[in-house]
């Protein structure tokens, strides 16, 4: 990918940053503090693309972002895949002894406890941000203060790494997809993935229906996600990732069948898929 400016949710430091890094090096990265607001620098061409997390391999999907995405009407033109390894960091030359807070956002905090509980006479308190609380520390200088946060916002804040990798669970994953004002057909030599929303009509039988054509035609969902149609209570749009591109015969049969049940089909994006760097 060509260096872009990319739009991200989190302070400077954040794993949205990381994972913007993963996918392209070279780019100018842009802190936005909503997710909402990533998607507007990228309507008002502040930005070239924005990254919004879609889903993490512990806590699941952060559902909403496929709300925004189709409401906003961006494009999905990429996914990377990060994996989260969160550091207790502090101030330069801190020992881990000297601390009695530690600050860090929520999900995170649940994500450390075994090594947090393991932390004598240190009060665990939550904060809005992961790269925040770290600024917040390099901010006040305190040694009694630490963060957990990742090894970008360390780097970004002159802070020392206590100790790193205290994750309960070693495999936590972030789920990224890169979006754009115009679509972009993923290269003709890479694996690809399609990502549809669908809204079915309102009766028995219909998802299972809908759902067939797939199948019948060996297409491999990777995603299935539910989210209330705000236009009318109590019905479902469904979102689906597919691994194929939106126009091979396959996903065209699948996607015909689907017209015919009377579904209401929205191409939200195709994009190479993730393939970790070896």
């Amino acid at each position: 990918m060509p260096s872009k400016k990319i739009a991200f949710q989190g302070e400077p430091g954040a794993y949205s940053e990381e994972a913007l890094f993963l996918l392209a090096p070279d780019a100018e990265s842009q802190p936005h503090r909503e997710f909402r607001d990533v998607a507007q620098a990228v309507l008002d061409r502040r930005a070239q693309y924005g990254l919004l997390p879609i889903e993490n391999s512990l806590v699941g999907s952060i559902a909403t972002n496929f709300d925004l995405i189709a409401e906003s009407g961006l494009a999905i033109v990429g996914e990377v895949v990060s994996a989260v390894h969160h550091c207790l960091l502090g101030i330069p030359g801190v020992e881990r002894a000297a601390l009695r807070r530690v600050l860090s956002h929520p999900v995170a905090l649940a994500q450390c406890e075994r090594f947090l509980r393991e932390l004598s006479g240190v009060e665990i308190v939550a904060f809005y941000d992961t790269a925040g609380a770290a600024a917040e520390v390099a901010r006040r200088r305190d040694a009694s203060l630490g963060a957990v946060a990742g090894a970008l916002a360390a780097h970004r804040y002159g802070l020392d790494v206590v100790a790193e990798r205290i994750e309960d669970e070693p495999h936590n994953q972030t789920r990224f997809l890169l979006v754009a004002r115009e679509a972009t057909a993923p290269p003709p030599d890479v694996a690809a993935k399609t990502t549809l929303r669908l809204k079915l009509p309102h009766r028995p039988g219909t998802l299972a229906r809908a759902l067939a054509p797939f199948a019948e035609a060996g297409l491999n969902l990777t995603k299935l996600e539910s989210r209330p149609d705000r236009s009318t209570p109590w019905e479902y749009l469904f979102y689906l990732d597919v691994e194929a591109r939106a126009d091979e015969p396959a996903m065209r049969a699948a996607r015909a069948a689907l017209a015919a049940q009377g579904a209401v089909i929205t191409l939200l994006g195709e994009y190479a898929r993730f393939a970790p760097r070896a």
